[in-house]
């Protein structure tokens, strides 16, 4: 008869430790999210009076804001299961109601329209594209960003310019959601650049065509005082004696006394 083997103790601990941390940790969720993670990015750039938002968070990010809409279980509008999680989330209407609820810009006061372009094409790598068209050309405006906080206080997202006009990086927290943000190109404000380039331009006809009539008035002087001129100053020529050729035949040197002299 065979004898069943007893745990020492110490297995008999560290099984008894394990269990009731399992206990209370109790199931793991599906889609493990990063609230304390990196943050997530909006890279904003300026098209006139458009500006353009791509918002962009981790891949279990992605999965866990799907879950909260209840795109994967059914409730999200694409629930095919011959769809794949990417394209559950990019066909799900509900998807692009939360990014316009929870990224929003005003100007002046007045909010710019926002809209999903693109269709959310490849969004895992280049962030999902959100343009807001804006009463005036884009120079301030006011970003709000609340993407994720809902599920957890403790996400948060960078903002930093992708094109010419630049901006400073701006952290939006559940604190703080709302930022004013400037774009400047060059140094200087983007409308301040485009005044500047136009009266450059403005500047640059104006002295080109001060130079054009300046030639052209001292040509015209010449042309009026050249008749009199001639006639009070006559060339060289005129003075000379009849059939000689002041470039042919020179004046006789004067005698500077210094020739031989002749015996009387």
């Amino acid at each position: 008869m065979r004898r069943s083997a007893r745990p020492t103790p110490g297995t008999a601990l560290a099984g008894a430790v394990l269990a009731i941390v399992t206990a209370l940790a109790g199931p793991a969720p599906s889609a493990s999210a990063h609230p304390f993670g990196p943050p997530s990015t909006a890279g904003a750039s300026v098209q006139g009076s458009r500006l353009l938002i791509a918002w962009n968070t981790d891949k279990l990010d992605w999965v866990a804001l799907g879950e909260s809409l209840g795109v994967f279980g059914g409730q999200g509008g694409a629930n095919s299961s011959n769809l794949s999680f990417t394209q559950r989330l990019q066909e799900a209407p509900t998807i692009r109601s939360y990014l316009l609820k929870h990224i929003t810009v005003a100007q002046a006061g007045h909010p710019c329209h926002g809209a999903v372009v693109e269709d959310m094409r490849d969004f895992l790598a280049r962030g999902a594209q959100v343009a807001f068209d804006c009463p005036a050309p884009v120079t301030a405006v006011d970003v709000t960003i609340t993407s994720l906080t809902d599920l957890h206080p403790a996400y948060r997202t960078m903002l930093t310019a992708t094109g010419p006009a630049q901006t400073q990086p701006t952290l939006f927290t559940s604190a703080q959601p709302t930022a004013h943000v400037r774009f400047t190109a060059s140094g200087g404000s983007v409308r301040g650049t485009v005044v500047a380039f136009a009266i450059g331009t403005v500047a640059a006809a104006l002295a080109i065509g001060g130079f054009v009539l300046r030639r052209s008035r001292r040509r015209k002087a010449a042309q009026v005082a050249g008749p009199s001129a001639v006639a009070a100053h006559p060339p060289t020529e005129s003075l000379l004696p009849p059939g000689q050729d002041s470039t042919t035949h020179d004046p006789a040197p004067a005698d500077a006394g210094t020739g031989t002299r002749s015996n009387a």
